[in-house]
C-alpha cells in the first residue's frame, strides 16, 4: 500500500451553527461543534487505497460560521503559531509516495516544498495571490481550489490541472483552457465545513484507478452524500 503524507497547520475549529445569518442583529445559534480541522478532515474519508500519515507544523484557532439555510460557511482565523519543515521532516516527506499540503497559502514554510522530490498535491484556502507560488504549482501533481477563486489564476499558465470546485459542479484548466466541466445540483440544510478537503480525499483515493475526468465528476457526487449523511447523523 502507498504511503500519503498530509502536510498542515493545526486547526482548531469552533463551529456555530447557524439556521441563517443576519447581519448587525442577534442569531441564535442551533448548535457549538469543537473539533480539528485542516488535514484532520481527511479523517472523516475513508482511506482504503494509502496508507495515510498526519504531519502538522504550525497552529491556528479558527471560529466558523456554519449557514446550513445557505449551505454556506465564512471562517475567522487566528495565527497562533507559524510552521516550519525541518530536515528530518522533509526526508520522511521523501520517503513517502505522495504528499498532500493543505492549504499552502497558509504555510510559512511553503518554499521547502521545492525540495520534496515525491509527487504531491496542492491546495488553497484564501484569496491570496498566485503568482508567488507560481513556481511550486507547475511541480505539483495537481491543484485544488474553490471556483470562486478561479479569478486569481488569470496569469497562471501552467500543465499542472488546476480543479476548481464548489457547489455546482467542478471545473478543470489546464494550460489556462477549460478541459473538463461537469454539474451539480446544490444542496440547502448542508454543514460544507471541510468539504473541499472530502473532495480531496476522494479525489486521491482514486487517483490511480480512475481518469482525471471520471475522477472529478465521482469525487463531487461522493463528497455530496458525504455531506448529506454527516447533516442526518447531525439530526440524531
Amino acid at each position: 500500500m502507498n504511503n500519503l503524507i498530509l502536510f498542515g497547520k493545526q486547526y482548531n475549529d469552533t463551529i456555530m451553527m447557524i439556521d441563517d445569518v443576519k447581519t448587525g442583529e442577534t442569531n441564535e445559534c442551533c448548535n457549538v461543534l469543537h473539533s480539528k480541522g485542516g488535514i484532520h478532515n481527511f479523517k472523516e474519508f475513508a482511506f482504503k487505497s494509502w496508507n495515510v500519515k498526519y504531519l502538522t507544523s504550525g497552529e491556528k484557532q479558527a471560529y466558523i460560521l456554519s449557514n446550513t439555510k445557505t449551505s454556506e460557511r465564512t471562517s475567522f482565523v487566528l495565527n497562533k503559531k507559524s510552521s516550519k519543515i525541518n530536515e528530518e521532516e522533509l526526508n520522511n516527506i521523501n520517503n513517502a509516495d505522495w504528499l498532500h499540503v493543505a492549504y499552502v497559502d497558509d504555510i510559512e514554510c511553503f518554499s521547502k516544498i521545492n525540495k520534496v522530490n515525491i509527487s504531491f498535491s496542492l491546495d488553497f484556502c484564501t484569496d491570496t495571490d498566485r503568482e508567488k507560488f507560481h513556481e511550486l504549482m507547475a511541480k505539483a501533481e495537481i491543484i485544488f481550489d474553490s471556483r470562486e477563486r478561479k479569478k486569481l489564476y488569470k496569469k497562471i499558465k501552467i500543465d499542472t490541472p488546476l480543479i476548481f470546485h464548489d457547489e455546482y459542479g467542478v471545473e478543470i484548466v489546464k494550460s489556462g483552457k477549460v478541459i473538463f466541466e461537469t454539474n451539480n445540483e446544490p444542496l440547502k440544510n448542508l454543514n460544507v465545513n471541510g468539504a473541499g478537503d472530502l473532495f480531496a480525499a476522494c479525489f486521491l483515493e482514486n487517483y490511480y484507478s480512475k481518469g482525471i475526468f471520471e475522477n472529478c465528476a465521482f469525487a463531487m457526487k461522493s463528497t455530496t452524500e458525504k455531506l448529506i449523511n454527516r447533516r442526518n447523523y447531525e439530526k440524531i
